[in-house]
């Protein structure tokens, strides 16, 4: 197995905080779970992570 890069790291730090964050504002009812799974695919898109 291989160390994540430094860039990796980061990727993946700011996908998990994104999740978090998506799970509250639906939890709080600010953003349906549709907007969610819309915005979740998009941060795969954009951060790529590896977890």
């Amino acid at each position: 197995m291989t160390a994540m890069t430094h860039a990796e790291l980061k990727d993946n730090l700011a996908f998990l905080s994104a999740l978090q964050m998506l799970k509250r504002l639906v939890e709080r009812a600010m953003m349906t779970e549709a907007e969610a799974e819309s915005v979740q695919r998009e941060l795969r898109k954009r951060l790529r992570p590896t977890v």
